[in-house]
Formats: structure tokens, sequence, C-alpha cells
């Protein structure tokens, strides 16, 4: 991907806390995390969330988003949650993006066990360990490998928004 201007990776990840927003509810999506996992015919890491939290959590998100980024219009306000919930039975993971989904990821840390997630573009790769309640937002073009928990589970949700704009634009590289 040709990009107009050399950036860090560290220059497109946002990280920060919605810990004071997310209090009363953080608990109840932890355990409908868990239950509907433990529903699944298919045992798998991640997972559409059936939550009534989503306009909440999407508020939150493209509140900050719209703080901190460049402007964007929404194509859609098709807004659904998926749960990335690894513990010692389900911990397969795999570099991935979202560029075939959305223009803007972001990742909600419900319990994170001290694990971190490794970003990388071309020839760099970081790893940032968010705190419990911490949301990173990024370009749907960067590849990301969430770290895995192999005791306890590990949860996260991931929310997208798709833009007229381009990820480039939005981030203004």
């Amino acid at each position: 991907m040709n990009l107009s201007r050399n950036f860090t990776l560290q220059e497109l990840i946002i990280k920060h806390s919605i810990s004071e927003e997310i209090k009363n509810i953080k608990g109840s999506l932890i355990k409908e995390c868990l239950k509907q996992r433990s529903n699944l015919k298919k045992k798998d890491n991640n997972f559409l969330l059936e939550t009534k939290h989503t306009n909440f959590l999407y508020n939150i998100f493209y509140q900050i988003s719209n703080e901190k980024l460049n402007k964007f219009s929404l194509k859609d306000l098709n807004f659904k949650i998926w749960c990335y919930l690894t513990d010692k039975k389900f911990n397969e993971t795999n570099w991935h993006n979202h560029i075939d989904t959305t223009t803007i990821n972001s990742v909600i840390y419900l319990q994170t066990k001290d694990k971190g997630i490794f970003f990388k573009h071309e020839d760099e790769t970081i790893h940032v360990v968010p705190n419990d309640g911490d949301i990173l937002i990024f370009p749907s073009f960067l590849n990301h490998l969430p770290e895995v928990s192999t005791t306890e589970p590990r949860i996260t949700l991931n929310l997208e928004l798709r833009c007229i704009e381009s990820p480039e634009k939005i981030f203004n590289i």
C-alpha cells in the first residue's frame, strides 16, 4: 500500500481510557460474552455479540474518533459488536486486518489479563499493552495480532465504522 507520508505505527493507534464511561456496564458485558460463547455450537474465539449496549458503545467510539481524527462521514449505521475471547481452551490467533469490512477499527479491552496486541506495517512492528477499560482505534488496513490468554479469559470487543473517506485521509497519512 502506497501511503502519502511517512509515519510510525504509534501515530496510527489511538489509545484512550473509557473506564469511567463503561464502569456501570462492564460486568454485564463480560457476563454476556462468557454466556453467549458457551451457547455457541461451534466454539470460536470470535463471535457476534448480542447486547443492548451496542449503541452506547458505538457512541463512545464515534465521539473519540470524531475528536481525534480528520473529518469523516459514515456510510451506514449497521453497527455490530464482535467479542474476541481467549482462554485455556480457545486460544488460537492470527495476523489479520479489517480492510474488507471497515474504515476505522476499534478494540475495547474489558479483561486484558496483561495481554496486549501486536501491530505491523511493512517493516515496523510494535506491541501495545492496553489496560482494562481502554479503547484502541486504528485504520482498517493495519495488520494486528491479539495476544491470547491461555489461563483466564481475555475479553475484547471489536467495533467498526464504515466511512465514505479512505483510512488514509481520515488518519492523515
